[in-house]
């Protein structure tokens, strides 16, 4: 994970698109709202969800248990 694990805040109600480059290929996994998106290993996988539900949601690469970001929707 470049840069790190990061904390992103999300306005209750807005639009989300997360862009995901992987080295390897798994699966992209939005806690709570259970979006996922497969990644092919050198490929980036693309999700776009409203963020209606408030709290604190992990991000991971689902098969490799590595955290990418944590969204904060209020």
């Amino acid at each position: 994970m470049q840069g790190g694990v990061q904390t992103k805040d999300v306005p209750l109600g807005s639009d989300v698109t997360l862009n995901v480059t992987s080295d390897v290929a798994d699966e992209v996994h939005v806690h709570v709202y259970d979006n996922k998106a497969e990644v092919a290993a050198g490929g980036t996988a693309t999700m776009t969800f409203t963020a209606d539900i408030p709290g604190q949601f992990e991000v991971e690469l689902e098969g490799a248990h590595l955290k990418l970001v944590e969204l904060r929707v209020s």
